[in-house]
């Protein structure tokens, strides 16, 4: 395994005990005795507005340090309340600017960001001189803080299920101890009942429509029900990573046993881009090549950004075989940030939320023009519909591709009319 520093360590496979604070206050005693040179920025990110701080934006803003993490002397620590602290030596001041410029136009419209960098006014970010005896003590402090904080607050909330957007998920965390037995279970365990469904639509002038695809998903709660009561399956995000990839085996056997021949509609299924890459995808694809026009494969917004090069690899390989190819888990407010268009994919779902309701300015609506335009209308699709509202939102943005709860009774309505197609 090739030597790498300790933010990308930190950040990719910590295990569940071993918390951002911990790495943080142990690098600072680490390099005590040799802070010359080092110098750290404290990213105040739990200070953004709630609709702000949603786990795939801050792993976006993160992901504007990397070329930073090239320097042998660079870590960052993504902090349990979504802060962030880059401690660095022989890192050139102009690159860390250009990272934190870019966290800033991630989050533009936070009232954190109004503030002029390097003036008092400047809320998003604290600069700490590491050689400098009373800059180093106060920034020890601030970590002894947070990393006490981190501690109540994973007591408080039963693990690190708060990190992972599933509330509700009460029990015992997953852990490395029972994990094998876990996923042995899964492996051995009927799941074909607990594949939900949910149909994707396209609104015609009139309120006709056509059938987009049916998205076939795992309900996790379920799940969590039947192989592991009293256990949080989501109280690590690595070890579920794991966990879901037997999921996507399973998932990947019963889809290939549908009878595409009589169900000619077509079925998008939520994977990782690591299964797409196994040995198992290419067993599935022996066995559904065939219909491979009919099969559209999701990946969550989030796996993308973990590894660009992957999901290109990943993306050209399921469009050369006749595979579509969306990108799900994306949120209006990130579409300020970056072009959905420059991924390549057929498809791109947008996450209605209520942070949404209401006008937006001027401004941001013109953005979003260019953005769908850039992207084309016809591979966005508005999902998490829960309201006329939504769809409402979506139609004044030239979107008239939908999913959601709200859209599940005209999916029926539609599907008892015998409207099959496929109007991409």
């Amino acid at each position: 395994m090739p030597k790498a520093n300790l933010a990308v360590v930190s950040r990719n496979s910590a295990p569940v005990a071993v918390r951002e604070e911990t790495l943080l206050a142990r690098h600072l005693r680490d390099i005590r005795k040799s802070h010359s040179g080092f110098f750290s920025v404290h990213l105040h990110l739990s200070a953004l507005q709630a609709a702000n701080r949603k786990p795939h934006f801050i792993r976006i803003a993160a992901n504007a340090f990397d070329p930073l993490l090239k320097h042998p002397d660079a870590s960052l620590f993504v902090l349990f309340n979504s802060d962030m602290a880059l401690v660095c030596r022989d890192v050139p001041i102009g690159e860390i600017d250009l990272a934190i410029a870019k966290v800033r136009a991630l989050f533009n419209e936070d009232p954190l960001t109004a503030g002029e960098e390097g003036t008092f006014e400047d809320r998003l970010t604290t600069w700490y001189d590491l050689s400098e005896s009373e800059d180093a003590a106060t920034f020890e402090s601030v970590v002894e803080e947070l990393a006490t904080d981190a501690v109540k607050n994973a007591k408080g909330r039963g693990g690190l299920s708060h990190l992972n957007g599933t509330k509700g998920m009460g029990g015992r965390p997953l852990a490395p101890a029972n994990l094998a037995a876990i996923n042995q279970q899964l492996q051995g365990t009927p799941i074909a009942d607990l594949v939900h469904r949910q149909t994707a639509v396209r609104i015609r002038p009139g309120g006709t429509g056509d059938i987009l695809f049916r998205e076939h998903y795992v309900s996790m709660t379920d799940l969590q029900q039947r192989i592991a009561p009293g256990i949080n399956l989501f109280g690590s995000t690595w070890l579920f990573q794991y966990l879901t990839e037997t999921l996507d085996r399973r998932l990947m056997a019963i889809t290939a046993r549908r009878d595409f021949t009589r169900d000619g509609g077509a079925v998008s299924l939520n994977l990782n881009i690591s299964t797409v890459l196994s040995n198992g995808f290419q067993t599935f694809h022996r066995k559904v090549e065939n219909h491979a026009d009919k099969l559209i494969i999701e990946f969550q917004v989030i796996d993308v950004f973990a590894d660009m090069g992957a999901y290109a690899y990943a993306r050209d390989s399921l469009q050369e075989r006749g595979y579509r190819v969306l990108i799900d888990g994306l949120n209006p407010l990130a579409l300020q940030f970056f072009d959905p268009g420059i991924l390549g994919a057929d498809m791109v779902k947008i996450n209605w939320g209520v942070e949404f309701r209401g006008s937006l300015p001027n401004g941001r609506v013109a953005d979003l023009h260019d953005v769908i335009r850039n992207t084309g209308k016809e591979k966005i699709i508005l999902a998490r519909v829960d309201s006329e509202e939504a769809i409402k939102w979506g139609a004044g943005l030239g979107i008239d591709r939908f999913q959601g709860r709200f859209i599940d009774p005209l999916a029926q309505t539609i599907s008892a009319k015998g409207v099959t197609g496929i109007t991409m």
